[in-house]
């Protein structure tokens, strides 16, 4: 009696053991088994601040499974929800699905990665998810909320840079019809492979959690998002994905808004320091727990929220004009300590590994208005814009090497260019832009918007900048076309 009680016990729990094992239905490929997706983005959550926020043009949009290591990754346009596949293309004619396991849920949220793969605009590129803005219209993330325009004229010998506030904003225009904004693709002309556009995604039935953010090949690198999208590996989750800044040595061609005569004082870590200088914001959004069932076409609408932080850079110049006018006709400028790795899950940047952007500044009256400048002017103020995920200050008032130092070059008529540099460790500190996460190696921004305002004058005549001194916690300008400065190595 107790052998038949004990055996009927095993065979129970080798019945539960059954009913629990998980079955991977990443060989489901077949289009005929698939449900269509669409998708729309709406952009309403745009902090309306006063300031410009530029959105993507187009947007990597994840979509992950709950049960099984089964996802596919998408390209989408912004605009009309046309794209193409990445991974996971519908396949004709595969053998028949295996039957759907039971869902779970998955946390919503995403780790950190440290690849550095670079993506070619036409090979599967991937993105991240950005979680719904709050009021504020700061993306708030898996782990918590957050706090959230430079061009003159240059001389025949600069490359202008291109200023945010010149390119399209993008407004939420509300959703068409979908067979109005399908630009003449039919479903079944969109069913094959990664080469043909689509606006049905088809994908296999489930339940799912999408992600999507910022897809640019030339500004983001992607790799631990292409390392999660190519393997089947049930143990890779979406919190352990970050994108990175795509940085680059300044003499690279691929480089944008390079200017003529610049030279780096401020070289340091591997020497791709800059990143691309009109780079749009990051955008990042999630939906979590969404059924997607047989044959019914779903359509999901993302509500991208800003992870970057759009900085002003305000910095007075006054002219030594005893002996000569003086008239500028345009400032170029580099800023360093933007960090450049971001993990999507939680917002959190490292600010340990930091980069520097070039910007080109507006020339403005007291009054904030724009000017040409002339020789009466004895005084002058410029204005730079940015939108980065943060900056971080030097680790002390007096290196001119590393993070939180700005460099300058004028160009005045006439004249060779003026250089010069500022550490601004007073000045960030006092901005206040992130938020420390206690362990000194990550942090996130505290607001969608930051100044940093330069209390010191830049003080120049004809041929350089005069240094004065810097006391009760004022930064100090320094002239670099000065044969005796000396700058730390």
């Amino acid at each position: 009696m107790n052998k038949m009680r004990l055996l009927l016990i095993m065979m129970f729990c080798l019945l539960l053991a059954g009913a629990c094992t998980e079955v991977d239905l990443s060989s489901d490929t077949e289009y005929t088994n698939r449900t269509g997706v669409t998708f729309d983005f709406d952009w309403s959550n745009v902090p309306d601040d006063g300031y410009y926020h530029e959105t993507p043009d187009t947007m990597l949009v994840i979509a992950k499974r709950i049960v099984g290591s089964w996802k596919c990754g998408m390209k989408v346009d912004a605009d009309d929800g046309i794209g193409y596949y990445l991974t996971n293309a519908p396949i004709p004619d595969e053998p028949e699905p295996t039957p759907e396991e039971p869902d779970e849920e998955e946390t919503d949220s995403i780790p950190s990665g440290d690849d550095d793969i670079i993506v070619d605009p036409t090979e599967v590129e991937p993105s991240e998810p950005s979680a719904p803005a709050d009021s504020t219209g700061t993306a708030s993330t898996d782990t918590g909320d957050t706090d959230a325009t430079a061009s003159t004229d240059s001389t025949a010998s600069n490359t202008p840079i291109v200023s945010p506030s010149a390119r399209g904003f993008r407004p939420f225009r509300g959703f068409g019809s979908r067979s109005s904004r399908s630009h003449g693709y039919t479903r079944a002309e969109a069913q094959p492979g990664v080469d043909t556009p689509t606006d049905i995604f088809m994908i296999i039935p489930g339940l799912y959690k999408f992600i999507t953010f910022n897809l640019d090949t030339t500004a983001y690198i992607y790799q631990d998002i292409l390392q999660y999208l190519r393997t089947d590996d049930t143990k890779s989750t979406l919190q352990e994905l970050c994108m990175e800044y795509k940085r680059y040595a300044y003499g690279d061609s691929a480089l944008r808004g390079k200017c003529d005569f610049w030279k780096d004082f401020n070289l340091y870590g591997d020497g791709k320091n800059y990143i691309q200088p009109d780079i749009t914001p990051i955008y990042y959004d999630s939906i979590v727990n969404q059924r997607i069932s047989q044959n019914s076409e779903k359509n999901l609408i993302f509500k991208p929220g800003l992870l970057t932080q759009n900085i002003d850079i305000r910095f007075k110049i006054r002219k030594k004009v005893d002996v000569i006018p003086i008239v500028i006709d345009s400032v170029y400028a580099d800023i360093s300590g933007i960090p450049y790795r971001l993990n999507l899950s939680n917002d959190y940047f490292d600010i340990k590994q930091t980069c520097k952007m070039m910007f080109q500044n507006y020339l403005e009256d007291a009054n904030g208005n724009r000017i040409t400048d002339t020789g009466t002017n004895t005084e002058l103020y410029c204005h730079g814009n940015i939108d980065v995920l943060s900056v971080v200050n030097a680790h002390d008032s007096t290196t001119t090497k590393g993070p939180g130092i700005m460099q300058v070059m004028i160009f005045v008529k006439g004249y060779q260019p003026i250089r010069g540099m500022i550490n601004l460790y007073h000045c960030i500190r006092r901005a206040n832009l992130i938020n420390d996460v206690g362990d000194g190696m990550w942090a996130r921004k505290r607001k969608n918007h930051g100044v940093l305002q330069i209390d010191s004058d830049l003080l120049i005549d004809e041929n350089l900048i005069i240094t004065e001194d810097g006391d009760g916690g004022l930064d100090r300008w320094i002239s670099l076309d000065e044969q005796e400065i000396v700058i730390d190595t």
